[in-house]
C-alpha cells in the first residue's frame, strides 16, 4: 500500500516530466492571464475585439481616462496580447493574434452570457 508521501512524490514526478518542458510556456501564459485580470483591461479588449482602435477611440468606448488607458495599454503590449502601430500622431491598437482573440471570447462565453 502506498503511503501519501509516494503518491505525493510520484505526482511531483509526474508534474515535473509533463510540465518541464514547457516552464518558459506556463510562465508566458500566467503573465497573459494575469493582465487579462482587471476589468478595466477586459474593457479595453472587448473595445478591441472587432478591430483595430486608435487611444482615443478606446477612451470614447472604454471610458477610461487617457492617461490611465495608456498605462493599461502598456502593460497589454508588453505581455503581447496587443500589438501597435502609428500614423501620424495617432496610436492604433489592435489584438496580437487570433489566439488571444479566441481565448477571450472563451472568457466572455463562461462569464458574460
Amino acid at each position: 500500500m502506498e503511503t501519501s508521501a509516494s503518491k505525493d512524490e510520484i505526482l511531483k514526478c509526474e508534474l515535473v516530466q509533463l510540465f518541464g518542458e514547457q516552464a518558459e510556456n506556463i510562465e508566458t501564459a500566467a503573465q497573459c492571464l494575469k493582465v487579462l485580470s482587471h476589468p478595466a483591461r477586459l474593457r479595453i479588449m472587448c473595445a478591441l475585439r472587432e478591430g483595430e482602435q486608435t487611444v482615443q477611440n478606446l477612451e470614447y468606448y472604454t471610458g477610461i481616462r487617457q492617461t490611465t488607458l495608456s498605462q493599461h495599454l502598456s502593460l497589454l503590449k508588453s505581455r503581447g496580447v496587443l500589438v501597435s502601430r502609428r500614423e501620424a500622431t495617432y496610436s492604433f491598437y489592435r489584438i496580437a493574434n487570433d489566439q488571444i482573440t479566441q481565448l477571450f471570447d472563451l472568457i466572455k462565453e463562461v462569464f458574460c452570457t
